[in-house]
């Protein structure tokens, strides 16, 4: 195995470990916490928030950003062209959308006192948070799905020699 081909492995299964972190949100995590009243929501979001950022996370969310265009660049032809529109579709769809959209809503949250809070506010945090962030993550969720997709749709094309 070559330089190149651990490149495009780590790259793919980068991107796929994202992504079935944000699926499992969205299939399991989320429709769980639905249940919960708000401060049990707001307290487990606290929680998750608080070590969901750790070194594996970042390795794995900051790698795939890095692994996707680096596996582009070293390739060429149809892999490369799909290799670029994940590396678009994860920069953009996963990184961008966390970074700009869920990671302030995550903030915001943290702020929030559970402890001595009314129910109204409680409540009122919770639906400030609660839509916005599931709407983002689902939309980051699907820009995941479809780059890890494109990126291994890209490995079955054959190794061309056309730039």
């Amino acid at each position: 195995m070559n330089a190149k081909q651990i490149v495009i492995i780590l790259a793919v299964l980068t991107t796929g470990l994202l992504t079935g972190l944000f699926f499992g949100f969205e299939v399991a995590i989320n429709p769980a916490f639905a249940r919960l009243n708000d401060a049990q929501y707001i307290i487990a979001m606290q929680a998750i928030n608080d070590v969901i950022v750790n070194p594996v996370f970042i390795l794995v969310f900051l790698g795939a950003a890095v692994l996707l265009p680096v596996a582009a660049f070293q390739q060429k032809g149809s892999r490369r062209r799909l290799l670029w529109m994940a590396a678009a579709l994860y920069i953009v769809g996963v990184l961008g959308i966390t970074s700009a959209c869920n990671v302030p809503l995550n903030d915001a949250l943290a702020k929030v006192q559970v402890t001595g809070a009314s129910a109204a506010q409680l409540a009122a945090a919770r639906e400030r948070f609660a839509g916005p962030w599931n709407n983002w993550h689902t939309i980051r969720t699907i820009a995941g799905v479809v780059a890890t997709a494109v990126a291994i749709i890209a490995c079955l094309q054959k190794e061309s020699n056309k730039a």
